[in-house]
């Protein structure tokens, strides 16, 4: 179960009070410590299908999460990034079937070192996807698997040194820069791990594209070292036209380029201080730049417009030609007509303003989904195409009720159904060797368990004999049997919708505390102790002369929602 969270939420224009919400901790499975996702609002007739993916990091505890939309806990990947960093959660196509794919790794200061991986519907890895070329870790940027699932895009950040002379000559703002921090993507074919393509900021972008100048901003860099390399360009999104040019964007350089898949050479650079195209917008340190559709001499593409950046404003409260709002943003590019027009935006209902991170998801039934990234928001839009989109979906992490101390980098909606290879998870407590057993029973991962069946023996070997069975209730499931029926072992089995048998615990026996364990009910210790360790009761072992219990809806087949 989770312990101290209570949600807050509108559904259908009716507001429920909203109140604390801390971080979520599970008997069965105490390892996990996720943040609560809180829903403000969820119209259910006019979202989309599909669970919630995000990846929460800096003072949550890092893991990769997917979420029911009602905020319940599906699956905490926390074992799987291993105390590193986890980005990009998305539900992609390898070997002709649904995968999670996402990047882990070390994160430095506004980029990252790590791997791809790409887990099956079982949550076992199929591939752990390393950079090519020699170069050092995959960046967190861009882990986004194309063409039918043969091929990733990767970012990557590299260091390399510099000549202010020769390479920003008259620049006094540069003078002293001797390292440069350059984008790199590579295209990399996943069965083999063999780099297909590869192009690199500094060969053909020059510094003078930059906005942001040396030692300016948390993550800009001062150029004086390697470990402090002025990061002029920040790649942060790469995509594939239907040629095989690249859609890539650069955060520093407030542009999104047309990349020549052949040469590497730049087709056109929307927005920036060079822009190809005469535009009716502007956008500023954008992310996730997407295609999606192509016509002829107009393409159709999308951006997160974060209209900040981490400065604080020079007056007022915010600086000339940036945005008020952080923004979703559907741009047309006419490259026979050179012009740019807007054609939807999506703003949270807040009207917040994020300074970095974020995304905006095209979904199946037209809706839009847009994730805030330093801001741990989700919002989800019906199409604005005509001008009357309307917010259909909004929801934050909230870690012990502070919203802003975090991030989560891009944040999407997928379907996806998993049954783990690893069996179901359960705790038992008993406060005394006389009094019932309380079972706590959870799947991490799991998506189809309609129902948990208990059953207890007083022999670690059995025969084991049903007490309960319950309809699955949130992440962690909890009930009970008659008062005084004690036992010393147990084991949970994970039902589906129609009574089939999806798995099976171990033999769990139950903790009895120790009388030197203070603050023990009838239910449990509290979430805090350490119950591997904790010191327990020896209770005797009995015969049980107990019938079969049954717990409410009892043990009929299918529970139906």
């Amino acid at each position: 179960m989770a312990l101290n969270v209570l949600l807050c939420f509108t559904v259908l224009s009716k507001l429920v009070p909203c109140v604390l919400a801390q971080v979520q901790h599970f008997y069965s499975n105490p390892a996990l410590a996720p943040p609560t996702l809180v829903v403000e609002t969820h119209n259910r007739s006019l979202t989309d299908a599909g669970y919630i993916f995000m990846t929460p990091f800096q003072d949550a505890q890092p893991s990769p999460l997917i979420f029911r939309s009602d905020g319940t806990l599906i699956w905490d990947g926390r074992a799987y990034v291993d105390g590193l960093q986890g980005h990009d959660l998305t539900v992609c196509d390898y070997n002709e079937t649904s995968n999670l794919c996402f990047m882990y790794g070390v994160q430095e200061n506004g980029y990252a070192r790590g791997y791809g991986l790409v887990l099956d519907q079982t949550y076992t890895q199929v591939l752990n996807v390393t950079s090519g070329n020699g170069e050092s870790g995959l960046d967190q940027h861009e882990f986004f698997v194309k063409e039918n699932g043969t091929t990733v895009l990767a970012t990557i950040y590299k260091q390399i040194p510099f000549d202010a002379a020769t390479s920003a000559p008259g620049n006094t703002a540069l003078e002293n820069v001797t390292w440069l921090q350059v984008g790199i993507f590579q295209r990399i074919e996943l069965a083999t791990n063999n780099v297909l393509f590869e192009w690199q900021s500094s060969d053909f972008v020059p510094v003078s594209a930059s906005y942001v100048l040396p030692g300016t901003t948390d993550i800009s860099g001062d150029g004086l070292s390697a470990g402090t390399a002025w990061d002029y360009f920040h790649i942060n999104s790469v995509d594939m036209f239907e040629n095989g040019d690249y859609l890539v964007s650069a955060r520093h350089a407030k542009t999104v380029y047309r990349i020549n898949g052949t040469d590497g050479s730049i087709v056109w650079q929307l927005n920036g201080m060079t822009s190809d195209f005469t535009q009716d917008f502007t956008f500023d340190f954008q992310h996730n730049a997407r295609v999606r559709n192509e016509n002829g001499s107009t393409v159709v593409i999308s951006v997160y417009d974060n209209g900040s950046d981490d400065l604080p404003p020079s007056t007022g409260t915010s600086k000339p030609g940036y945005e008020q709002y952080s923004a979703g943003k559907v741009l047309s590019v006419d490259t026979s007509a050179n012009t740019s027009t807007l054609l939807e935006w999506y703003i949270s209902p807040d009207k917040q303003l994020s300074n970095s991170q974020g995304d905006l998801q095209y979904l199946p039934n037209g809706n839009k989904f847009m994730g805030m990234g330093d801001l741990p928001f989700a919002v989800e839009f019906t199409d604005n195409s005509t001008g009357n989109a309307s917010v259909v979906y909004y929801a934050h992490l909230e870690n012990d009720n502070n919203t802003d101390t975090f991030s989560s980098y891009r944040n999407f909606k997928f379907e996806w159904i998993a049954q783990p290879a690893a069996p179901p998870d359960l705790f038992v407590y008993a406060q005394n060797c006389s009094t019932s057993p309380v079972f706590y029973a959870s799947w991490n991962g799991a998506t189809e368990v309609n129902s948990w069946r208990f059953q207890t023996s007083n022999e670690s070997t059995g025969p084991f004999s049903t007490v309960a069975a319950i309809r699955k209730s949130g992440f962690e499931t909890h009930t009970s049997v008659a008062a005084g029926d004690f036992s010393l072992f147990t084991i949970v089995e994970a039902r589906g919708a129609f009574g089939e048998l999806l798995g099976s615990s171990s033999v769990v026996q139950t903790f009895v505390p120790a009388t030197s364990i203070a603050n023990c009910t009838s239910t449990s210790c509290g979430p805090t102790l350490n119950y591997t360790s904790a010191a327990t009761l020896a209770c005797p072992v009995t015969r049980s002369t107990r019938k079969h219990h049954k717990t409410s809806p009892g043990y009929g087949y299918p529970f139906t929602a």
